[in-house]
């Protein structure tokens, strides 16, 4: 009996788990690397343009090519490359979406929405602003042989974002958690087409601002740095720094190995103040000018220039973003909600309000770890 009821689950099991039930002839489908979203306001049409994946090289190599679609929709523009060239796009492999600027001004939650419920889109799909006047430009301009594939290249950069730190990625499903974030407000990527040893590539740098799901302006690619060693995402990268020793002077650029940084809500009186403490390890990378800054003296006098700046950027920067856009980018909200949530409950109805007129207060302890592979500086002897 127990070997009859061994054999009837063996038969059974066979049955169920030998076919796909949702299998897909991978001949009769088309893989997405990317796709950029542009509105013809003429028309009153979205355009379409989405990089394909293709075989080159007999077969040996994956190059892309492009295909361009319209409709009243987004979701209407994709089915009619879908009846263009007979194959259905496979989405679940695509890297990056690149909005035009009318598209991040007008109709960028329209967009997200059909993103967000097609099943084959990843939340973790990256997602641009392209600063070029159409969002198709980055796949048309860039890698025209179309032997690389655009999109993957932006993926690779936002892999290797923190050694640049003049961007910061952001995810399709952390842009639209943070539109849904009372008092925060989200922040994105921008691209343009950039040269590269005389090729056109795509290039990522600077960031777009954002409130209440429009873009309302942006930070370049210094000020985006300042703003990752806000948020404490900042890992790596280079900062360059002017000196004064015995008075002689040298421009300084340092490497950056480690930093922490933490946003501390604070109360003065009945007056609510953020603090910003910021511990950054350096090692010095290159020195250009006379001044000697090796020495212990002289590099307590550098110590001390490093941190003046970085606490002078930080403080013009988050001036700025409070003055001129009146956009929490920062999530100084958040903080107040964790740490003083009374307090928050009082000031939300007026958070915008009370952000632009909100106390910083900047701390900065900057290390210097090394100077590289010399502990003396290179002299020209006359």
């Amino acid at each position: 009996m127990r070997k009859s009821c061994i054999l009837v689950i063996i038969v059974f099991t066979i049955f169920i788990l030998t076919s796909c039930w949702n299998y897909r002839e991978v001949d009769r489908m088309r893989f997405v690397a990317g796709v950029a979203i542009d509105y013809d306001e003429v028309e009153d049409e979205y355009i379409v343009t989405s990089e394909v994946v293709r075989l080159i090289d007999e077969g040996q190599n994956f190059g892309s090519t492009l295909f361009q679609s319209r409709g009243k929709t987004v979701f209407d523009a994709v089915r009619d490359i879908i009846m263009k060239n007979g194959r259905k796009l496979y989405w679940s492999h695509a890297k990056a979406i690149i909005i035009s600027r009318d598209i991040s001004n007008e109709r960028l939650i329209t967009v997200l929405d059909y993103t967000s419920r097609d099943a084959e889109f990843r939340d973790d799909i990256w997602i641009l602003v392209s600063q070029e006047k159409a969002a198709s430009e980055i796949f048309e301009e860039t890698f025209k042989d179309r032997r690389e594939i655009t999109s993957f290249h932006i993926d690779n950069g936002f892999k290797n974002e923190g050694s640049i730190s003049t961007y910061h990625g952001m995810p399709a499903w952390r842009f639209v958690e943070a539109l849904y974030d009372k008092g925060m407000e989200p922040t994105m990527p921008i691209v343009r087409v950039g040269d590269k040893g005389g090729k056109k590539v795509p290039r990522i740098g600077g960031q777009a601002i954002f409130k209440q799901g429009k873009m309302i302006g942006s930070l370049d690619e210094t000020e985006a740095k300042i703003y990752l060693w806000v948020i404490n995402k900042l890992k790596g990268g280079l900062f360059t720094v002017k000196t004064e020793i015995a008075r002689e002077t040298a421009e300084v650029t340092m490497e950056l190995f480690n930093n922490k940084t933490e946003i501390t809500p604070k109360k003065e009186g009945d007056k609510i103040f953020i603090e910003i403490d910021i511990e950054s390890d350096f090692g010095i990378g290159e020195i250009a000018g006379e001044a000697k800054v090796i020495e212990k003296q002289a590099r307590e006098v550098l110590r001390k220039d490093i941190e003046e700046d970085i606490k002078k950027q930080v403080q013009d920067l988050v001036s700025k973003v409070q003055k001129e856009y009146e956009s929490d980018i920062f999530d100084f909200c958040g903080k107040i909600k964790d740490k003083m949530p009374e307090e928050w409950k009082k000031i939300e109805p007026y958070w915008d309000e009370v952000f632009k007129d909100l106390k910083i207060e900047v701390k900065v302890k900057a290390n210097i770890r090394g100077s590289a592979l010399t502990s003396e500086q290179v002299e020209v002897v006359e």
